[in-house]
């Protein structure tokens, strides 16, 4: 009776922890862009990518400055340091605390995640009528951000 309960009693167990394991989401969201279109609006590419499937969203939200820094939204992008030589920036970007709420109006089953700070660096784009499209070449993570 015991070689047959034994095995048994291996399977059930078995089981259970495999369906008791909950399976989370791949997330991964980087920022392609930010647009400065007039002295107070500002778009954000995010591309997107969950449980495979990519997607891109532009977040369009007024800015503010104060010095070299850029507040962008209610607390949804903060960029401090930026400092463009030509056609090329340097600054650093901070996902603001809101964005967290963003997120999930976008994906409802999005994943508990962290947004990271991240040295960029940028090239400006030269089309169009707006008066800033940085996109983002390059990417050093931080891990705080000095606010000067």
């Amino acid at each position: 009776m015991k070689k047959i309960l034994i095995p048994i009693l291996f399977i059930l167990i078995s089981c259970s922890s495999e369906n008791d394991e909950l399976v989370e989401a791949q997330f991964i969201c980087t920022v392609d862009y930010i647009e400065f279109t007039s002295n107070s609006s500002a778009f954000v590419k995010f591309d997107v990518i969950v449980d495979g499937i990519s997607d891109s969203f532009i977040a369009e939200h007024s800015f503010t400055t104060q010095g070299s820094n850029y507040f962008i939204g209610d607390n949804i992008v903060n960029i401090y340091n930026f400092i463009a030589n030509g056609n090329e920036a340097k600054f650093d970007f901070e996902y603001g605390a809101n964005l967290g709420a963003f997120c999930a109006e976008l994906f409802p089953n999005i994943p508990s995640h962290d947004h990271n700070p991240f040295a960029a660096e940028a090239l400006k784009s030269l089309s169009g009528k707006n008066i800033g499209k940085w996109k983002i070449k390059k990417k050093t993570t931080l891990k705080s951000i000095d606010k000067q």
